[in-house]
């Protein structure tokens, strides 16, 4: 499924210039921003005329999917949770051995 945009980007940017040139139709691309659930706010090139009727389909991320800046929030945030994770399986592994240690004692006691 095809982006749509939500908000068109600038002609004129100084990001637009120079760094991406005229492409399939001729027209300079643009960079618009993905306001689908798949890619919410990531940003993209594309021809003025993208999914305009028989319009010009150019179509490039702006960042490589390893660089968005969201997809590296969440990558972080995942690796905080996982060792959060692993610190209490550790914890949990303690205190039940402490159990089984204190309920061994006890029944050993009562013997």
């Amino acid at each position: 499924m095809a982006p749509q945009s939500s908000s068109q980007g600038s002609r004129s940017s100084s990001k637009s210039r120079g760094r991406r040139r005229t492409r399939f139709c001729g027209e300079r691309p643009v960079l618009r921003t993905s306001s689908i659930a798949e890619n919410p706010g990531r940003r993209f090139w594309c021809c003025v005329n993208y999914q305009i009727g028989e319009g010009c389909n150019y179509f490039a991320w702006a960042e490589p999917e390893g660089q968005d800046p969201q997809i590296q929030r969440l990558k972080n945030k995942a690796s905080s949770l996982k060792q959060e994770l692993q610190k209490a399986e550790r914890k949990f592994a303690l205190a039940l051995a402490v159990e089984i240690l204190g309920w061994t004692n006890s029944w050993a006691s009562a013997i």
